[in-house]
Formats: C-alpha cells, sequence, structure tokens
C-alpha cells in the first residue's frame, strides 16, 4: 500500500515573517554594499596616480 505524502501548508504568520525578515535582510545588503562603495570612493579619491611608488627606478641611478 502506498504512502501518502502529507503537505504541510505554512501559516500566513510565518509566510508574513518570512517576507519581513528576507526585506530585511536585503535592506541591510544594499545599506552595507552602499557603503562598501563609498568607502572604494573614498580610498580612491587618496590614490596618487603619480606617487613615487609606481615609478619604476633602477638602483644605482
Amino acid at each position: 500500500m502506498p504512502k501518502s505524502i502529507r503537505l504541510h501548508s505554512t501559516s500566513p504568520v510565518s509566510q508574513s515573517d518570512y517576507v519581513i525578515q528576507e526585506r530585511a535582510r536585503v535592506s541591510s545588503r544594499e545599506k552595507a554594499e552602499g557603503e562598501r562603495a563609498q568607502k572604494r570612493l573614498e580610498m580612491d579619491a587618496r590614490i596618487n596616480v603619480n606617487a613615487s611608488k609606481w615609478r619604476y627606478i633602477r638602483p644605482g641611478e
């Protein structure tokens, strides 16, 4: 005799909780990405492309 498979549906309350949690995760992820992008812009602004460390000077010159 085949076993019947029971599907348990989640209650609407837990589904809405899941949606709220997922929106919070997405929001915090977007906020963190924005902060990282801002930090990259600030760090890139500090780079001096004419700095001596980028020049290759032979020793003894």
